[in-house]
């Protein structure tokens, strides 16, 4: 048995060196094709990058898109909401429907505008407003969430 054992771990060994060495000549190769096809592409230019809006603006672009359904489109906005949160807090959001619109309208004239923004000006409002916590950080995380889905 010990004989067995010795053969096994010889053998093991044996075919681990052997595929060790396999591997490391494989990715010398690679590495060789990788250099040439590096070195044959051109290198990008600035005017490569001219009409192209970076993912930012991109993102704030479908977030002041999604503001403006939002108030444009109150029921359909609820109905986002209430797969994203649930009924309650979609009609909550109706029920503070106005009060929500008055904070997402500033946020248009925004260069940019992070999701987080618009959960903070929504939860703000809403609290200003004399809505209690919960219900607000509800309606501005389901808002948030909804935007989420879209960036």
């Amino acid at each position: 048995m010990k004989k067995r054992l010795v053969a096994a771990l010889m053998a093991g060994i044996m075919c681990f060196s052997t595929f060790a060495t396999g591997v490391s000549t494989v990715h010398a190769a690679e590495t060789e094709v990788a250099m040439n096809i590096v070195q044959q592409l051109p290198m990008p230019k600035e005017s490569d990058y001219a009409n192209v809006p970076t993912e930012r603006n991109l993102a704030t672009k479908i977030i002041k898109e999604a503001i403006e359904f939002i108030i444009k489109h109150g029921d359909e906005a609820a109905k986002v909401i209430e797969k994203v949160a649930g009924k309650t807090v979609a009609k909550n959001f109706l029920k503070h429907f106005d009060k929500v619109c008055s904070a997402l309208k500033p946020l248009l004239e925004w260069t940019e505008i992070p999701t987080q923004a618009v959960y903070d000006a929504v939860y703000r409002a809403l609290k200003n407003a004399g809505v209690s916590s919960s219900v607000a950080a509800n309606i501005a995380l389901a808002i948030k969430e909804g935007l989420s889905w879209f960036i």
